[in-house]
């Protein structure tokens, strides 16, 4: 049993929730990933688990991954009511939108993030632009890292190497005179073992799964960023659900919002420990933790201009105006 699933039962023992009101629904559910990725097994099951036990076993969720739809292709299923919802993060819709990867930029601190007016903003846009209600936001605030096939080297640093980043991370490669390079998330071990790509920015937490530190041995430091997930809801589907259901479901998004951080912290030692153990061993970038957020954070919110326009441009002067 992983480590949220753990915390949600003890969680909903001392949770007074009412499941007497509760309507019955068996609800679809998209992952972007399958469950290898700690982020599914501990986010999406730890969610769908938190449902139905405050719930009462009413609230039934069934998840699929991108064996079934493609993680860059689930977001229009979902708008759209084919599937109920979707656990994603927002850099795999950044042609639809850029706020959601632009979260990635804000504090990690979860209750800030609610009592500030950044979640319900969130929550407002996809609603309007996206048809989606915003269940849930768990983030990890042990942020991306880089994965290298060779130390890094403080005189050369990346200069010429080739490497997989999405736009948020453009930035931060190019600072260190690598080359930014997009790569499907299915190819990039064998990219990387057949040296088409250098090294990739990944989430430092979640990398254990599909074993990136055997063509990608060296972990540097430091991460950077949160990595901020979303989980949501096809809107009508929402609106179709009596109050008290939406009332337990948003609290089980607020308490598996709260597990996370403490639950990653851990995990990041638990996996860079089994990945040493395979061979892995640590390298640095050369930035401080703040140069590096610094540069990550603004391109983040760059991104969300660059592909929402004034929308973003009003995200980022809010988040700024919050001190987030």
């Amino acid at each position: 049993m992983n480590s949220i699933l753990k915390a949600s039962i003890a969680a909903v023992i001392g949770l007074a929730v009412s499941t007497s009101t509760s309507m019955a629904a068996d609800l679809k559910m998209l992952t972007a990933w399958g469950g290898n990725h700690s982020g599914t097994a501990n986010m999406a099951y730890g969610y769908i688990k938190l449902v139905k036990d405050m719930t009462g076993g009413k609230v039934n969720i069934k998840p699929s991954g991108p064996e079934v739809v493609p993680g860059g292709k689930q977001l229009q299923p979902v708008t759209a009511g084919v599937f109920d919802l979707i656990y994603t993060h927002g850099l795999y819709h950044t042609g639809t939108t850029g706020i959601g990867a632009a979260i990635d930029a804000v504090a990690g601190d979860i209750e800030k993030r609610r009592s500030s007016g950044v979640w319900n903003w969130v929550d407002e846009h996809y609603q309007k632009t996206q048809n989606l209600k915003i269940l849930s936001i768990p983030t990890a605030t042990t942020g991306f890292r880089f994965f290298l096939k060779k130390p890094m080297d403080t005189s050369s640093k990346l200069n010429g190497m080739k490497i997989r980043a999405l736009p948020s991370y453009n930035k931060i490669v190019g600072s260190l005179g690598g080359t930014a390079v997009v790569i499907p998330f299915g190819e990039l071990y064998s990219a990387a073992e057949k040296g088409v790509i250098d090294g990739l920015v990944w989430p430092a937490v979640g990398a254990v799964g599909f074993k990136f530190h055997e063509v990608t041995p060296y972990l540097a430091e430091p991460a950077f960023g949160t990595v901020s997930y979303l989980i949501m809801m096809n809107l009508d589907k929402w609106k179709s659900l009596d109050a008290a259901t939406q009332k337990t479901m948003l609290e089980a998004g607020h308490k598996l919002e709260q597990n996370t951080i403490g639950v990653f912290n851990n995990l990041l030692n638990e996996e860079n420990a089994a990945m040493k153990k395979g061979g892995a061993k640590m390298t640095s970038i050369g930035y401080s933790k703040d140069q590096a957020h610094k540069l990550f954070a603004e391109r983040a919110m760059e991104v969300a201009v660059e592909k929402s326009g004034k929308t973003g441009e009003a995200f980022r002067d809010f988040v700024a105006s919050k001190g987030m």
